[in-house]
């Protein structure tokens, strides 16, 4: 909960830096380059600390393969839960709110016969076109992406496993996790800031409202549907083990080890496979599926990451607004993985 509290604190601060200079746009380059280069230095780090970690390395093989395959179908799953509660709440893919005309007919399907379809119709190719735009950028940003993880898993392996010893990753894994927390301060800052310099933010969050809680609970019901499903499936694992592999959400340095200590030695390894790759699998896929399967969809796919290592990708990818989202998913899901895996393992 602390860095949820310091991560929302960092996000506030830049918005009202940013809200108080909107009117001579000062700093609004200078940010989008700070989040580039704290982007690629933050998969980096996240790849050196993967690449030298003994764990993965154990985990990779069978365990690993059951771990991908449990990681694919809970994202379809959730993705899906997602998507049926988006369109409930009359939200499209890009999540804006669509209110009906008073002809009856929806904004997605009216022909601009009257004043309010035209201007939504409008409004709805501009969002259209911004985001087309944007899919060249993500193409470059997501090679970026996969050059830095690349690069960093292989320094990890080849370099600082074989380099270091106990004590000295000990060392390593510490300082790598706090630059880690400082990077995101940074980026979140720059984030709230480009938001303040928008300042069409809170307007449309006040839209929202409570429509924001109840994404979290969609995942809450896909995953445990899903987890359900995937139990029934794989031999290796009970329904019990599944359903807490599940309610881990990425946080892969708390779910496995309460499985572990509950005696689910096999089910503790693809909980902790499974978290890893939810989290570096949702940073390279955001920028690859936020237009094709929806924003708010793509906010799910990380976990509990979604409000922090995946927070700056998301906002890149996406738009400021799914930010509320993010920070939503990420909240509730850590509530969720607190409670729900010691239950569930028993």
């Amino acid at each position: 909960m602390f860095y949820v509290a310091l991560y929302l604190s960092m996000l506030v601060i830049g918005y009202f830096g940013g809200y108080r200079m909107r009117n001579r746009r000062i700093g609004e380059k200078a940010s989008e380059v700070i989040m580039m280069v704290f982007i690629s230095l933050l998969v980096l780090v996240m790849g050196l600390r993967m690449g030298s970690n003994q764990q993965v390395i154990d985990n990779i093989g069978p365990i690993g393969l059951i771990s991908l395959a449990f990681t694919v179908l809970l994202w379809i799953g959730t993705c899906f839960a997602v998507s049926v509660a988006r369109r409930l709440m009359r939200l499209d893919k890009w999540g804006f709110l669509h209110e009906k005309t008073p002809g009856g007919q929806g904004s997605l399907t009216g022909d601009g016969d009257t004043p309010e379809e035209t201007v939504m119709l409008k409004h709805i190719d501009d969002v259209e076109e911004n985001a087309d735009r944007k899919t060249g950028n993500d193409n470059s940003m997501t090679r970026l992406i996969l050059l830095m993880l690349a690069l960093g898993l292989a320094i990890g392996f080849f370099g600082i496993r074989t380099v270091l010893d106990h004590e000295q990753m000990l060392v390593f894994d510490d300082l790598s996790s706090k630059a880690l927390v400082v990077g995101l301060c940074i980026m979140i800052l720059a984030i709230g800031y480009g938001m303040g310099l928008s300042g069409e933010v809170i307007r449309a969050l006040s839209k929202i409202g409570a429509r924001v809680l109840v994404i979290p609970v969609a995942i809450l019901v896909g995953t445990t549907i899903s987890a359900i499903l995937i139990g029934l499936i794989f031999p290796q694992i009970t329904v019990r083990e599944s359903m807490a592999i599940g309610y881990g959400y990425g946080w892969y340095t708390y779910a496995p080890i309460c499985i572990g200590h509950a005696g689910h030695q096999v089910a503790s390894a693809i909980s902790f496979m499974h978290n890893v790759l939810r989290e570096l699998g949702g940073i390279v896929l955001i920028p690859v599926l936020a237009k094709r399967i929806g924003y708010i969809e793509t906010a799910s796919i990380p976990g509990i990451g979604v409000m922090d290592v995946a927070l700056p990708i998301l906002q890149r990818a996406t738009r400021d607004e799914i930010i509320a989202y993010a920070f939503a998913i990420g909240l509730f899901e850590e509530l969720f993985t607190t409670v729900l895996v010691p239950l569930a393992i028993g």
